[in-house]
Order: C-alpha cells, then sequence, then structure tokens
C-alpha cells in the first residue's frame, strides 16, 4: 500500500468515526498501517476507495500455535453507509483470512452489528478482562470449526492496540 492509498484509508476512519473517536480511531488505523502483518482490505465504488477493514495478529500466550486476527477498525464513509459496503468488507475480510489457515477472528463491537456475520459472544478474555462491562460486544468468529475451544487465558494484541483505553466498554453503549 502506498503513502496516498494510507492517507485515503486513515481519512475513511476519520470520517466513519465523526467527530468524538475519529481522529483517535485514524492513528490507530495509520499505526496499524505500518505494521507488515496488518491486512487491510478496502471497498471501492466508482473507482474510489469508500470502506476499509483492518486485520491485526491476536494471540493467546498459552496457545501460540493457534492463528487468531482482530478486525478493527472497520470504516465506511458516511454517504456510503447502510448501502452493503461494510457487508462487503467482513465478507472479503473472512474469506480471505480463511484463505491464509486463519482459526478464528476477534472483535470488540456492536452487539447488534456483527452477528450478522457470524459472530458470536465469547468467554475468552480481551487483554484486559476487567475493562469488560459490556461482554456481549467481545465475539468471536470461528473458521476452522473447533479450534477455539481450547484457548484461554491471557491474550495479546498488536502493540498499537494494547492500550487499556480500546478495550474499556464503560463509556460505550
Amino acid at each position: 500500500m502506498n503513502h496516498s492509498e494510507k492517507e485515503i484509508v486513515k481519512n475513511i476512519h476519520l470520517l466513519a468515526f465523526g467527530e468524538k473517536e475519529g481522529k483517535e480511531v485514524a492513528k490507530l488505523a495509520e499505526d496499524f498501517l505500518a505494521l507488515p502483518e496488518t491486512i487491510s482490505i478496502s471497498a471501492k465504488r466508482d473507482e474510489m476507495i469508500v470502506g476499509n477493514v483492518l486485520f491485526t495478529p491476536f494471540s493467546f500466550n498459552d496457545w501460540p500455535e493457534t492463528k487468531c486476527y482482530l478486525l478493527a477498525p472497520l470504516g465506511v464513509l458516511p454517504e456510503y453507509q447502510r448501502q452493503g459496503v461494510g457487508k462487503e468488507l467482513i465478507e472479503t475480510g473472512i474469506k480471505h483470512l480463511k484463505s491464509m489457515g486463519v482459526d478464528a477472528i476477534f472483535v470488540l463491537g456492536v452487539p447488534t452489528y456483527y452477528p450478522k456475520y457470524g459472530f458470536v459472544p465469547t468467554d475468552k478474555q480481551t487483554p484486559y478482562p476487567d475493562l469488560l462491562t459490556m461482554p456481549e460486544s467481545w465475539m468471536m468468529l470461528e473458521l476452522n470449526a473447533g479450534s477455539a475451544n481450547h484457548l484461554s487465558g491471557k491474550t495479546i494484541a498488536v502493540e498499537p492496540f494494547m492500550q487499556p483505553i480500546y478495550w474499556d466498554t464503560s463509556g460505550r453503549g
């Protein structure tokens, strides 16, 4: 991904998340894009990028061989929201990660949105389990049936995502 594409992706997340969260999410997207292991998937309409989703590695200390990713952030330009762009991004991402042999995808997100794509609430830990006050917002999609059953214990996200603020659900809802 070249510099101008990275700027477009940052701007999508800035606008998608609005005044309240946009700057913070755009910075997080920028930090994720600087990591070689980040998977970035964009959606276009009329040759213009209108949405983006990022996937970063997510691991369990005691189960390093189980291949997991974290979905975040997912952003769609406001004028393209509710037109299937988010669905396209999630479905394309799932297909891509499945082709890579990924076992599970995790997301901390809107509990009424992600279940449409097979995500279900999970009791697997976040990096800061004490900050998860909305457990229904922590979800998982198993791509390899049964591969996540054994997962337990401490988890680690990529460095930019290891800030407690990103895992605190007390102010959401």
